[in-house]
């Protein structure tokens, strides 16, 4: 076979969806004897899947905790069901995306914040808004934009607000 043959070859597999993961994952688990077992088994797998290279393991604990309330709260009578462990692992989902555009806006903060002190003056938010505006939007627009998000803050935009706004 040759490489184009191999490309298209690749090109037509499927990729499977999460819910199609989580069905399988939810038959696998459904042959183990006990809830508790179970429930830590998905934890640690998950979890490791996520935080590889956590050097202290306080991130990926932590995210370990997550998984295990939420399999506890979504499985009933002792058992994970395939229903119940894609309701689990949609809400463990859910997280992940929340805490991943999360951290996103927090870099693109920090990035832009060149005076460290947790706000954006008006020079830092318009050099912001420079890098990511919509070619519509003049610089009366962003000005605006910043008297709005920073609520009239002497300081400027707060991390709390840009994340308000941002989303």
């Amino acid at each position: 076979m040759d490489s184009k043959q191999n490309k298209q070859k690749a090109h037509k597999t499927k990729t499977m969806s999460n819910k199609e993961i989580y069905r399988i994952l939810a038959f696998e688990f459904q042959q183990q004897d006990s809830l508790g077992i179970k429930i830590d088994l998905i934890a640690e797998m998950v979890s490791s899947l996520f935080y590889p290279n956590d050097q202290n393991g306080e991130a990926k604990q932590n995210f370990k905790n997550l998984i295990t309330q939420s399999f506890k709260s979504h499985c009933y009578k002792d058992e994970i069901n395939e229903e119940s462990f894609c309701n689990a692992m949609n809400s463990v989902e859910k997280y992940i995306n929340e805490e991943t555009t999360d951290r996103f806006l927090q870099k693109i903060f920090k990035r832009h914040d060149s005076d460290k002190d947790g706000f954006l003056n008006q020079q830092e938010f318009v050099f912001l808004m420079k890098n990511y505006k919509d070619s519509h939007l003049t610089e009366a627009d962003m000005l605006a934009i910043y008297n709005r998000m920073s609520q009239g803050d002497p300081k400027g935009v707060s991390y709390e607000n840009f994340k308000k706004y941002s989303l």
